[in-house]
Formats: structure tokens, C-alpha cells, sequence
């Protein structure tokens, strides 16, 4: 991790480090591991679960140190906040449906906090539903590209379906041109190789050509 940061960080849970971890490097998060009090010395903000949080107040005073405490259920809207977001007004999905496999992109306002493939539509139900609990969102924007191959015409039964049980609105994009370099307005990783990917990157941010609301 980078040498240097105002952002420390101290989990003592293995799995909510990992999943700290995770959600750092898509919205490009900079911080440090805590190693030693020294590290705290020039720190502005230490981010910290409960177990660590009672080690360290111990032995160190952290009255000039804002503390950022994480758990499971709100770690996301934590890092999200670390980033400059305190609201997700919407939550924004780019859907690329291929022969096999549906990717997708979520961002929350404007920051890529999400990215995968699934098989089914309802697998990325799942996924939206997760981050829908986490953030309560204001809104949630399903952008799918549409293109002359047709891939996304046999998935639209359960586009639909998830759309109108979700309570989404559902965006079709014109999907030409989508494999190309993608903005870099957004926050986030922008190292993204995979062009089904970049694809899902540019529906999301790209104006619709119909739009259905539920």
C-alpha cells in the first residue's frame, strides 16, 4: 500500500479488512496500515473498527484524530464518505448482456463502486439489493445496452421483471461504440482492461434512448 497517508487504518477483523480493502481499491482510496502509534502522528483520520478502536484508546489519545469507526453493515457508506459522497442519490447500473454472460458496472452518484459478471439477471438483483440495504439510495438507474446482435432482447422478460419488483428505472442505451475509452470524470479505477467492461462503464454514463420508470 502506498508509503504515506493522512487516512489510517486499523481492523482488527480479518474479514472486514478484506472487504475495507476491496471497496478502497475501486473508489482509489489512499491510506495507510496502522503499524505503530508513530503512524498516527501525522494522521488526520483514523479509520478503525471497535476491537482496535478500545486497544488503541488505551494507550494513545486520539482527541486530535477524527475516528472513522467501520462495521459490517456500514463500512461502504464509510469509504463512500471518505471519498466526498455522504448521499448516494442514485445508484446507476451499465448492463452489457452477452451470449453467456450478463456484466454490469454500479456506481453510486459518481463514484464505480461495483463491477462483475453474473448468469441471470436475478444474480444481479441480488447484488443491487445488498448495496440497496447498505446505502439507501434515492433512486436506482438499470441502463442496458441494446445493439444489433440482439443478446439483450432474450433477457428482456426478466429486465422487466426485475425492474418493476425492484422498483427501478429502466434505461436502454444505444450500445455502438461503447468498447472505447471511457470517460475519466468519474471516481474510481480507470485501469479497467476488459472491454465488456469499459462497455458497462459507458452505457452507465451514457443518455438513454428509452426510458420505463416503476
Amino acid at each position: 500500500m502506498r508509503s504515506a497517508s493522512s487516512n489510517v487504518v486499523a481492523i482488527c477483523d480479518p474479514k472486514l479488512m478484506s472487504v475495507f480493502r476491496n471497496f478502497s481499491e475501486l473508489v482509489d482510496l489512499d491510506y495507510t496500515v496502522f503499524e505503530s502509534y508513530e503512524s498516527l502522528r501525522e494522521a488526520s483520520t483514523l479509520i478503525v473498527d471497535d476491537e482496535c478502536l478500545e486497544l488503541i484508546k488505551k494507550d494513545h489519545d486520539l482527541s486530535k484524530v477524527r475516528v472513522v469507526r467501520v462495521s459490517e453493515d456500514n463500512v461502504l457508506a464509510r469509504v463512500l464518505e471518505l471519498v466526498g459522497v455522504s448521499r448516494v442519490e442514485a445508484l446507476v447500473v451499465g448492463v452489457d448482456p452477452g451470449n453467456t454472460l450478463i456484466n454490469y458496472v454500479v456506481f453510486a452518484n459518481n463514484v464505480l463502486l461495483s463491477y462483475g459478471s453474473v448468469k441471470k439477471f436475478s444474480e444481479l438483483a441480488e447484488v443491487l439489493d445488498k448495496i440497496k440495504s447498505l446505502l439507501r439510495p434515492e433512486k436506482v438507474v438499470v441502463k442496458v445496452g441494446v445493439s444489433p446482435a440482439g443478446f439483450w432482447e432474450s433477457f428482456m422478460p426478466e429486465v422487466l421483471r426485475m425492474a418493476e419488483e425492484g422498483r427501478y428505472s429502466l434505461v436502454l442505451v444505444d450500445e455502438s461504440s461503447t468498447t472505447d475509452a471511457c470517460p475519466t470524470t468519474y471516481i474510481g479505477r480507470k485501469d479497467i482492461k476488459d472491454p465488456d467492461l469499459r462497455a458497462c462503464i459507458n452505457i452507465a454514463l451514457r443518455d438513454g434512448l428509452l426510458r420505463l420508470t416503476y
